[in-house]
């Protein structure tokens, strides 16, 4: 295929960028570019970090909408930042960090962003999901149930991949695909890419590895400072001259020179019988001045070792640092021994957001610019402005957030942060991670400087190459053992891979899930709240029963049975909330309103149609104030807590102007049919449990379940696969608003009068039992049965408080310390679940 398409009459184009430019503040992203992407044709798209090569595909998918210019696809003119029109109109797109949203499965995340012509329904969602995935089982065998916060860095790639694969796209954008792939996933993509060619589809492809670039594409273009600096054949270009076209200049080597062989310095890190976590008897020693890499097929055990020895793995063993043996139990005592750790999961374990650059790259290394625990200003200025210059990280400001970055200069931050610890021992996780050719060999020469100071370096590489060029010895892995040491003139890419291949079976990619780990993961996500709820109230029950004959009577349940349909109702509507990443505070005083507007719409002397208005007019005070905080948290971007706190605090104020003092009474048609039952139990608690019920398959079986639940897991990234996620919201606070309408109407008959104090204690009940319930109070995850049941235990708490003779604090302190204890129960088995598969 390479180099064929040049030759030939120029294909239509699918994809036209007509004078492009986007500035973000003190940063000219994109100035005046023009390219055109055609059918059968790949198009390599390279460039420096911050060239604005991810911000042109960007624009092109619609994620963000361009300054100045147009975007045609298919000869139709974009209608600015709308990824759904793109997608619609055959653009797929793999990003640079996967876009994906950690609280939907594999299976759902694929089928969120395929075209409407070719996305399954939920019900074959898994099925469809298995069969694309099928492709891509030489690099990881992926189960479509399982959830994305729970995928490996290279699994993430690999369903970003294959989802966009499956959309059957006509433009094909593929933003550093080959980051965490290792060979043989990258003659995967090929193959894959090649077939696509042949059936006319245009593909961009971005990356930073030139040799791929020159490759597997046909035309390259090359960006540099936001400019279009030409495109010319693939066939045209070596590989120095591609780099000298992409920094501007001539590199004088892509990798410093090796240390000379002399008398071997002494041991700074020795490991002995490293086990654990599927390592076996892992040995070796890490010397002053030397730069060791480690090798092997993805899942051997090499980046458990490397964790392991950053204190964020468990395993046994001896570790001495210096002769002295060091424990290394957490992360803390690594970096206290003198470890150094850079994680090859940029997001989730290196960059912090919401702080700047300097105090992401000072982070480690504010002490010695400190005088009595206060960091003089002036030195840490010159300190951040030499590190910036140093590490050629590409930022407005030092001031700047770090998200604001490119993820190549995100990257350089975190080596930044790496070398400035004054750490002796560095252990570093794919270090030339989404960095230009550049930017690269800045980097391999700052490590190598570091080995000159007489540190000692650990490096884990996907790119056999890398290890090849940087490092003076390797150590390959396979099924958590070392097979083989390469060192000396044996140190090249052929040998390394040969014994990474040869020796290697990947058990984590070749055995599937058994189905008793299937089952466990189930129990520790919806089930598992739902199971521990029940376990306890039915315990606290026992207790009840045991102490006090009257508890298991259809006279106690009578009475406490409609007070749980009244909290399961606004639990409801909470519940909603949380889903999005919301809270709504303001449920409580809403069911006040409520309640005392009901005494004067809903009276005994209301006619049919007096009472119908009067319904109408209780929907419409909800309405109201559902708007109210939608308006306050997605147009004028205040804080769920204090846009509904403000909320919560004026409902208080309209309840007592409407009704001082309690008064008034209900149509005994209304109180009549609100106190229906079946047998004891209310048929508003039947109510409510169907309820309940439907909603929780809604959540996973339904487009807008889904959709509710993306954008409560990364709001950015829903919005950026076409989620509307201000819609979303709308939904979230309408559904909050009417739950607890309903609650307030099932109280009337319990309350009898207007009484505008009457809900406030619900805001916190309801909220309790979310959470206890095992929703996630970052939005994305939650369960209405779980809520139901949650409801229940609150109630439970209080009954049984009351029947053992405790006094009433006894409640407060045991919801207060079980809606604690659930939180940071359910947190830490999610927590345990993603780090078992590190």
């Amino acid at each position: 295929m390479k180099g064929t398409k040049v030759a030939e009459p120029l294909a239509d184009t699918l994809l036209g960028l007509t004078h492009v430019s986007k500035a973000y503040p003190g940063v000219k992203a994109l100035s005046d570019v023009s390219l055109a992407f055609r059918a059968g044709e790949v198009h390599g798209l390279v460039g420096e970090n911050g060239a604005g090569k991810s911000t042109l595909m960007a624009i092109a998918s619609g994620a963000i909408a361009a300054d100045q210019g147009t975007v045609t696809l298919g000869g139709q003119a974009g209608e600015g930042n709308d990824p759904n029109w793109t997608r619609e109109r055959g653009l797929a797109i793999v990003h640079q960090e996967p876009a994906l949203l950690p609280d939907l499965t594999v299976a759902e995340n694929m089928r969120l962003v395929q075209p409407t012509r070719l996305r399954p329904s939920i019900g074959t969602q898994n099925t469809w999901a298995r069969e694309h995935l099928a492709t891509w089982a030489p690099v990881a065998r992926i189960d479509p149930d399982t959830y994305a916060r729970d995928l490996d860095p290279d699994e993430r790639f690999v369903v970003e991949i294959a989802r966009a694969f499956a959309a059957e796209p006509s433009v094909l954008i593929l933003d550093e695909p080959t980051e965490h792939l290792l060979d043989a996933g990258v003659a995967v993509l090929f193959e894959a890419i090649r077939r696509c060619v042949e059936r006319g589809v245009a593909v961009v492809y971005i990356s930073h590895r030139i040799r791929e670039v020159i490759e597997i594409a046909d035309v390259v273009s090359v960006l540099r400072n936001g400019e279009l600096r030409g495109t010319r054949p693939a066939a045209e270009l070596t590989e120095d001259e591609l780099v000298t076209l992409i920094v501007g200049r001539q590199l004088s080597a892509r990798f410093p020179d090796k240390r000379p062989d002399a008398q071997p310095a002494a041991a700074v890190l020795t490991v002995t019988g490293l086990s654990g976590g599927g390592l076996h008897d892992v040995s070796f020693s890490l010397r002053r001045g030397e730069i060791v890499g480690l090798a092997g097929v993805e899942g051997q055990g090499q980046r458990t070792a490397l964790r392991a020895l950053a204190g964020l793995e468990r395993a046994d063993g001896s570790v001495r640092i210096d002769g002295a043996r060091v424990e290394l139990r957490n992360s803390a005592v690594a970096a206290g021994a003198g470890i150094a750790y850079l994680s090859a999961d940029r997001h989730h374990e290196g960059v912090l957001t919401g702080l700047s650059v300097r105090e992401n790259l000072l982070l480690r290394s504010l002490a010695p610019l400190a005088r009595l625990g206060l960091v003089n200003s002036q030195r840490e200025q010159r300190h951040t402005q030499r590190a910036i210059a140093d590490f050629g990280i590409r930022t407005p400001d030092r001031a700047t957030p770090i998200e604001s970055l490119s993820g190549g200069n995100q990257q350089k931050v975190m080596i930044g942060r790496v070398l400035l610890s004054g750490a002796d021992i560095l252990l570093v996780d794919e270090p030339s991670q989404g960095v230009d050719v550049g930017a690269r060999a800045d980097i391999y020469a700052l490590l190598r400087e570091a080995t000159a100071q007489g540190k000692a370096v650990c490096v884990l590489s996907s790119d056999n190459s890398e290890l090849a060029g940087l490092c003076d010895r390797v150590l390959v892995f396979s099924r958590g053992h070392v097979v083989r040491e390469v060192s000396g003139t044996q140190v090249a890419e052929r040998t390394i891979t040969e014994a990474a291949v040869t020796t290697s079976v990947s058990l984590s990619r070749q055995a599937p899930t058994p189905a008793g780990g299937r089952i466990t993961d189930r129990l520790r996500g919806r089930l598992l709240p739902a199971l521990v709820l029940l376990l306890a109230i039915t315990a606290l029950g026992a207790v009840a029963t045991a102490e006090n004959d009257a508890y298991l009577t259809t006279r106690n349940f009578g009475l406490v049975l409609p007070m749980l349909a009244v909290i399961a109702f606004v639990a409801i509507g909470q519940q909603f909330a949380l889903l999005v990443g919301g809270i709504d505070l303001s449920v409580g005083p809403l069911i006040s309103v409520i309640v005392v507007t009901a005494s004067y719409v809903l009276t005994p002397v209301q006619t049919v149609g007096g009472l119908a208005v009067g319904w109408l007019a209780l929907l419409a005070v909800a309405i109201a104030v559902a708007l109210t905080n939608w308006v306050l948290v997605s147009y004028f971007e205040i804080g769920p807590i204090i846009a509904t706190l403000v909320t919560f605090t004026a409902l208080q104020g309209v309840a007592l102007l409407i009704r001082e003092t309690p008064g008034g009474s209900f149509a005994p048609d209304v109180l009549n049919a609100v106190t229906l039952t079946v047998g004891f139990v209310p048929v508003t608690l039947i109510v409510a449990v169907i309820v309940a019920i439907a909603l929780e398959v809604a959540l996973t079986r339904t487009g807008l379940g889904v959709r509710l639940r993306a954008a409560g897991s990364n709001p950015a990234v829903a919005a950026g696969v076409g989620v509307r996620v201000a819609r979303m919201n709308l939904v979230a606070y309408l559904a909050a608003a009417l739950f607890a309408t309903l609650a307030a109407v099932v109280f009337l008959p319990v309350t009898g009068s207007g009484n505008a104090t009457v809900g406030t204690i619900y805001t916190l009940s309801s909220i309790g039992a979310v959470v206890l319930g095992g929703a996630s109070i970052f939005g994305g995850r939650g369960s209405f049965v779980g809520a139901v049941l949650g409801a229940a235990l609150i109630l439970q708490i209080n009954t049984v408080v009351t029947f053992l003779g405790l006094t009433a604090y006894w409640q407060q302190f045991l919801l207060g310390a079980l809606t604690i204890a659930a939180a940071a129960f359910y947190s830490t088995m999610g927590s345990r679940k993603s780090r078992s598969r590190a």
